[in-house]
């Protein structure tokens, strides 16, 4: 029996990079093979998706440099063309790397949920440059939410509120809630200004995969599918914005990331509370897939199976030295604290490889490194990343919120 057309491009798209990619697309328009869909595929060791029902011809992904203390106007207004355009811009904030696109424009939202694969039944945040645009996309601003905005806005803080008129419906999922971001980040602010629109960006990354921290983890994910990168360097955070829900009787923390709960509990003087998916996302509540769909995926992952080792620290050291020994013939990364990252040094039985990723008392530190660790640990191809847990408070939380989505709860 011959194999049909589609079935052995479809194959082809799966094992070649993307250059080949590009080719095999034009040899799909001579052979006239109109549905071609690759669920994922591998290239220089990095996971990327191709969606939709046709394959798109791939994109001149432009590059550019920009400074991220004064970013240049003309740049800035490069960026925004794109946006005004319908096109999509990845660019920097202090937490990590977003992927843009005009938020009140639905054919351009909808190309976010297409390159990055995303479920659409999980709503984006809204990006906005000054408290009045903020106001506009909601229908009520509660005392809560002037209170926060006021002590961490602009800052890696997501506020969920009622929505207004006029906020495409792809965007929120069709709830009635909206997650609103005031970025701390120059470029972010500038190019939100120049765009004239409140901007949907969801990290510019493949959905599912390590978050981006610099525009080379962007670069390795989305080159050829989106119009430009702005590259404002490294972010400071490392982590995504901390996600609280205003729009119930209590404050509800969703996601942990850069402003602590306990900073946000000083500021409204009363507990918040915190979703029961922030360290265990199979339990997600009624109320928090709602405000939240998609708090219950697994996320942040490598391709590389991550692995927590709990316990007490001198329990984590042994639990380390134990699995290398038990697994030689598995290739095994360590993702270690600065504490115990020289004692993995001298241990018998080597990791392939193992990183610092900071002081266990600078949680700050760890979360920073994070994501970039992951990525690390796929370039050098091991088969099993072993990250070692730290306290779940302060920054620590959001540490821990990212470490057990992207391990799926497997621990030693």
């Amino acid at each position: 029996m011959t194999t049909p057309p589609c079935r052995t491009i479809n194959w082809l798209y799966c094992f070649f990079d993307e250059y080949y990619q590009y080719i095999i697309y034009h040899i799909i328009k001579q052979l006239q093979v109109d549905s071609v869909c690759c669920k994922g595929y591998y290239s220089v060791g990095v996971r990327n998706t191709i969606c939709g029902d046709v394959v798109q011809e791939m994109l001149k992904t432009r590059y550019l440099r920009i400074n991220r203390n004064c970013p240049e106007s003309h740049l800035i207004a490069e960026g925004a063309e794109v946006i005004k355009k319908g096109g999509l811009v990845a660019f920097p904030t202090e937490t990590v790397y977003g992927l843009g696109a005009d938020g009140l424009n639905s054919d351009a939202v909808l190309k976010i949920f297409q390159v990055k694969g995303r479920p659409r039944g999980n709503p984006l945040t809204l990006h906005v440059s000054s408290f009045k645009q903020a106001q506009e996309l909601v229908s009520s601003w509660s005392p809560a939410a002037e209170l926060l905005a006021r002590r961490f806005l602009p800052g890696p803080l997501t506020l969920i509120l009622p929505r207004s008129q006029g906020i495409p419906d792809l965007v929120t999922a069709g709830l009635p809630t909206i997650g609103l971001r005031y970025p701390g980040n120059r470029i972010a602010l500038d190019l939100i200004k120049a765009s004239g629109v409140p901007l949907a960006a969801p990290s510019a990354n493949i959905s599912g995969c390590p978050s981006p921290t610099s525009s080379q983890h962007v670069l390795a994910d989305l080159d050829g599918k989106i119009d430009l990168i702005l590259d404002g360097g490294p972010t400071e955070v490392g982590v995504e914005s901390t996600i609280i829900s205003l729009a119930g009787e209590r404050p509800l923390l969703l996601r942990p990331g850069g402003v602590a709960k306990e900073e946000i509990e000083e500021v409204l003087k009363e507990k918040v509370v915190v979703a029961d998916s922030v360290l265990h996302f199979e339990k997600a509540s009624g109320e928090e897939e709602n405000l939240c769909p998609g708090v219950n995926n697994k996320h942040y992952s490598p391709q590389a199976r991550v692995i927590m080792v709990t316990g007490s620290p001198g329990e984590q050291v042994t639990k380390v030295k134990k699995f290398l020994a038990a697994n030689t013939d598995q290739e095994i990364g360590v993702m270690a604290t600065s504490e115990h990252f020289p004692i993995y040094e001298d241990f018998s039985v080597l990791p392939v490889y193992l990183t610092d990723l900071g002081s266990r008392t600078n949680p700050e530190e760890i979360a920073n490194r994070f994501f970039s660790a992951l990525r690390e640990c796929d370039q050098a191809g091991v088969e099993i990343i072993l990250v070692e847990t730290i306290a779940p408070t302060g920054m620590g939380l959001a540490v821990m919120n990212r470490l057990c989505r992207a391990a799926e709860q497997h621990q030693i």
